[in-house]
């Protein structure tokens, strides 16, 4: 019985289409009765419902893989589970191994833990370690000038002897990008190979040529020339 405070456009509406409903529910009943009757059926019924769900996961597992090949290939990272401050020794209890598309990760990264690595500048719970805000115990790393900005340069051909206070010049595609930049830390190698070369620098350069320095070591166009 439909009830007599439904809105009568609705009321004339379910009254049209209850004899469909009450046909739906006879046919599935006697689907049912059939396939309990005929246990063949059934059977078959239940290989065609099993192929289906099985067709459903590969193809979800390939477009899954299909993802995942599309990012290339990972690299395992160092990330932080406590909060670190400047001079904290880096204990395996402060951080814990992710792996990440290689693509997504900066040249500056940590790999593998290192003996003595220590805070040299404050670390939040999920940041990345990196060259720049750790190092050893015997790292020497100077403070940044006022009014200057650090940009870690990863040359893309072998460094010139340089050491911690050198000054540099910056040049892309035959370009001085910044002058006399100071060299304020070394970047070490932390890959198993070859643990303790010198890849790359972390140079202090006026904040207006930041963003063009910063530019050109991200696409490894950026060299770098020891000057007098």
């Amino acid at each position: 019985m439909i009830n007599k405070l439904v809105p009568p456009s609705l009321r004339r509406f379910l009254t049209a289409i209850t004899p469909v409903i009450t046909r739906v529910r006879e046919i599935g009943a006697a689907t049912y009765m059939e396939l309990c009757r005929n246990n063949r059926r059934r059977q078959q019924v239940i290989a065609v419902l099993a192929c289906c769900a099985g067709l459903t996961y590969f193809v979800t597992l390939s477009r899954m893989q299909s993802a995942t090949a599309s990012l290339g290939s990972t690299t395992t990272v160092l990330i932080a589970t406590s909060s670190i401050k400047p001079g904290d020794i880096i204990t395996d209890q402060l951080f814990s191994l992710r792996t990440l598309p290689r693509s997504a990760v900066a040249p500056t990264v940590l790999h593998v833990a290192q003996l003595g690595l220590v805070a040299q500048q404050p670390i939040s719970i999920g940041e990345l370690l990196t060259t720049t805000n750790t190092g050893t115990s015997s790292t020497q790393q100077l403070q940044l000038p006022a009014g200057f900005r650090s940009v870690a340069v990863v040359p893309p051909a072998a460094l010139p002897p340089m050491q911690v206070g050198d000054h540099v010049d910056i040049i892309a595609n035959g370009t001085v990008l910044a002058a006399d930049a100071l060299v304020l830390s070394l970047m070490q190698n932390t890959t198993s190979a070859v643990i303790g070369e010198i890849v790359g620098v972390i140079v202090a350069v006026p904040a207006e040529l930041s963003a063009a320095v910063a530019s050109a070591a991200a696409i490894g166009d950026a060299t770098l020339v020891v000057s007098s």
